[in-house]
Parts: structure tokens; sequence; C-alpha cells
């Protein structure tokens, strides 16, 4: 279960302080993700050696459900929480939202340049552009590199590196643009209902 929760777990150890950050790509990818209002595609994500692949949607603020294909589990973000549901075993892990990488993403709005988040470092080559980043204050439970293409700007991919030196890649492919959601389409169908404590008001 812990490989699937470091896909969203805490961010970053920052490798270098003294690495060249350009504004002008931190601009472009601050801009791109507060133009979008959703998106729908699919991913492949690669930790341990293995590799899963299934479908991405997105809808901000503070929405995301990652349905995987050979496994009966979600992980699903409903505006307040982050939940990663086994549904063969009807069981849910709820952790805050804001303490994840699909947080700083799905902010209402997303400021890369001030407030919690310290991008530290960026590269681009050309086809695609990056920014390593981390959570001030929590420098010490691991980094995240976001991945951009560069023409037209758009999601590409993420890294997470946990406090343990884990490492997970997911990368996004078929990304559309879609925000007509079903009402419930960020909640999660369970067979029986069991409370789940938590709580994260920043999205409300």
């Amino acid at each position: 279960m812990k490989k699937f929760l470091s896909v969203f777990s805490v961010l970053f150890f920052c490798l270098n302080a003294n690495a060249a950050v350009d504004a002008d790509l931190v601009n472009s990818a601050e801009n791109y993700l507060n133009s979008i209002t959703g998106l729908t595609g699919t991913f492949i994500q690669t930790a341990n050696g293995k590799k899963e692949q299934g479908t991405f949607s997105m809808l901000r603020p503070g929405r995301v459900r990652l349905d995987y294909d050979n496994m009966p589990v979600q992980l699903i973000a409903d505006g307040q929480d982050l939940y990663f549901f086994d549904k063969s075993l009807d069981q849910i892990t709820t952790v805050p939202l804001t303490s994840t990488p699909a947080g700083i993403l799905i902010r209402k709005n997303i400021n890369l340049k001030n407030a919690d988040i310290n991008v530290y470092e960026t590269s681009a080559d050309k086809k695609t552009f990056s920014l390593k980043m981390n959570l001030r204050g929590q420098e010490g439970l691991g980094n995240m590199q976001v991945v951009f293409d560069r023409e037209p700007v758009k999601l590409n991919s993420w890294t997470v590196i946990d406090a343990t030196g884990a490492k997970t890649d997911v990368a996004f492919s078929n990304l559309e643009k879609k925000t007509n959601f079903g009402k419930n389409f960020f909640q999660i169908q369970r067979h029986k209902t069991i409370s789940t404590s938590g709580g994260d008001s920043f999205y409300d």
C-alpha cells in the first residue's frame, strides 16, 4: 500500500541548494497549471521496478482520481483528503491532500514562487522542461520533479522521491481537457459504509 501512497506522498529533500532556477520556466509552468480546470488521460506508474497503468482524472480545485487497470484499487481526492481505496478489501487509507504532490498541482490558485512551495532547480531541453520542488519546512521528507512538454506547454510526468529514497515515476499520455465529470465521480463508491477520519479545509 505504501508504494501507491508514495505516488502522492509528502515531498522533497533539496539536493542542491545552489541549483539554477529559470524564472521564465517557473512562470510557464504556473500559467499552464492555472489555465487548466480539468484533465483526463492515461498514466504509467513505475515503482520498485514494477509498472502499473490506468486512467487519470483531475478537476481543480482539489479533485484527482487514478484507476488502475489491473488492480482493484483507486486513488481519489475529493477536495479535502486523498483516499487509497482497496476495493477488494473495502478498506480506505486517508492522508491530507495538502501533504501531497497532487495537492500542489490542483490548488485553486497555484503559486510556484511564494507561499510554502520552493522550486529550487529547473532544467530544459528542446522538447521538455522540468521543475524540482519541495515544501518549505519539510525539506527532509523528499522531493518532486514535474516535467512539462514545451510546445505547447502540457503536463508530461512527475517523479517523487520520498524520505526513504524510494522513487515513483508517473508518466501521462493522451491528456485532454475535461470538466463535465459526473456528480459523484470524485467520491468513493463503496459496498458498505465506514466512517473515515481526517479532513482538510485547505481546498474548501
